[in-house]
């Protein structure tokens, strides 16, 4: 079962979220080696009706033992240029792993590299 990644930033719109997510899907397929999709099921529905799923990736699949330390390395390049971004890994079982600008601090990383390891292990 595939990992969620996503993205949130209180000072974007969703057009520009959308585009934010664009390009990490897309840094992330041609770069880190995942097989990682923009998330295209419609969200909960609401008053408006169905509505598109804003500011999420689907990773399917990785290859290559180095993919937690390459994701933490991007995600630490992409808060350094757009500080109020949050990420959030879901796990297949539901659990989550909140990632924000502080969380990518030299000290932190590790533990945060660590945790990735382990939700990539339960994909398996």
């Amino acid at each position: 079962m595939p990992i969620t990644l996503s993205l949130s930033a209180t000072d974007l719109d969703n057009d520009d979220l959308q585009n934010l997510t664009r390009n990490l899907c897309r840094y992330l397929t041609d770069e880190t080696g995942v097989a990682a999709t923009l998330d295209t099921r419609p969200s909960e529905s609401g008053a408006k009706g169905d509505l598109p799923v804003y500011g999420q990736i689907i990773i399917a699949a990785i290859s290559g033992g180095g993919f937690a330390v390459a994701l933490v390395n991007v995600l630490k390049a992409y808060v350094q240029r757009k500080p109020s971004l949050q990420f959030e890994l879901t796990k297949k079982n539901g659990d989550k792993i909140k990632i924000k600008g502080d969380d990518l601090r030299a000290d932190d990383m590790n533990d945060l590299t660590q945790a990735i390891k382990k939700a990539i292990e339960e994909m398996e």
